[in-house]
C-alpha cells in the first residue's frame, strides 16, 4: 500500500514547461512587443544622433592637440639649440602667399622633426594639407602643414615679442602655432581658398608647450595681426 500512495502522488504532479528541455519549441514576440522595442531603438536613436558630431569633433580634436603637442616639442628642442630663438620661418608653406622668403616650418624644424610626418596634419582638415602646387622648377607638390605660425616670433626670443611687450601675456598665455582655418586665404597664383574651421575651438601651442583652445577671443583680431 505505501508503494501504492506513492505512485499515485507521482502521476498527480502537475508537468511544468519549464521542466521541458532546451530542444522544446519557445513562444516567440507578439506584433505588439516587436513594435515596442521598435520604438525604443528608435527613441535611442533619436537621442544619439544630435551627441554624434560633437562626439567625432571632440575625438579629432584631442588627436590634433596630440600631434600639434608634438610640433611644440620640435620648437622647444630648436630654441635650445639657438639660444631661447624662436625659428625664422614664414607663417605657412607654399601655395600660400607670403610677404616673405622664408621657408616654413616644417623644413626649419627638418632636423628635429620628420618633415613628412603625420603630425603636420590636422584630423579634421581636409584641403590645407593637400593643396597642390608646382614649385620653381615645375615640380607638382602639396603643402603638407596643416597649422599655421604665428611670424610675431621669428627670429626672436619670446620676451622680445608683440606678445610679451605689448600684450604683456606670459608664456601659458601666448600662442605660438595654430590650425590654419576659418577664412579665405590667397594663394600664390592669386586664387583664393574658403577654409571652414576644422573644430568647434581652434587648437594652440603655447610658448610653454601646452596646447589648449584660446580663451580671449576680444584678442582674436591681435592673433591675425601678428600671424601675418
Amino acid at each position: 500500500m505505501p508503494h501504492r500512495r506513492l505512485f499515485l502522488c507521482a502521476r498527480s504532479a502537475p508537468i511544468r514547461l519549464g521542466s521541458l528541455s532546451s530542444g522544446g519549441a519557445r513562444p516567440g514576440f507578439t506584433l505588439v512587443e516587436l513594435l515596442v522595442v521598435m520604438a525604443i531603438i528608435a527613441l535611442l536613436i533619436g537621442l544619439l544622433l544630435p551627441t554624434l558630431p560633437r562626439v567625432m569633433d571632440a575625438a579629432r580634436k584631442t588627436r590634433c592637440a596630440a600631434q600639434l603637442r608634438s610640433v611644440g616639442q620640435a620648437l622647444e628642442l630648436y630654441k635650445g639649440d639657438h639660444r631661447e630663438l624662436y625659428p625664422t620661418a614664414r607663417y605657412m608653406p607654399p601655395p600660400w602667399l607670403s610677404g616673405d622668403t622664408d621657408p616654413p616650418m616644417d623644413v626649419v624644424l627638418a632636423s628635429y622633426f620628420d618633415q613628412g610626418s603625420p603630425a603636420w596634419e590636422c584630423p579634421g582638415d581636409k584641403l590645407v594639407h593637400a593643396a597642390e602646387y608646382t614649385d620653381d622648377d615645375g615640380v607638382e607638390r602639396t603643402c603638407d602643414v596643416s597649422y599655421t605660425y604665428l611670424v610675431a616670433y621669428s627670429g626672436r626670443r619670446f620676451d622680445e615679442t608683440f606678445f610679451a611687450q605689448r600684450m604683456n601675456f606670459n608664456e601659458s598665455e601666448a600662442p605660438v602655432m595654430h590650425d590654419f582655418d576659418g577664412g579665405t586665404f590667397e594663394k600664390q597664383n592669386g586664387s583664393s581658398l574658403t577654409v571652414d574651421f576644422f573644430h568647434s575651438d581652434r587648437n594652440f601651442v603655447y610658448v610653454d608647450g601646452h596646447v589648449d583652445k584660446y580663451e580671449d577671443f576680444t584678442r582674436e583680431q591681435d592673433l591675425d595681426a601678428a600671424g601675418n
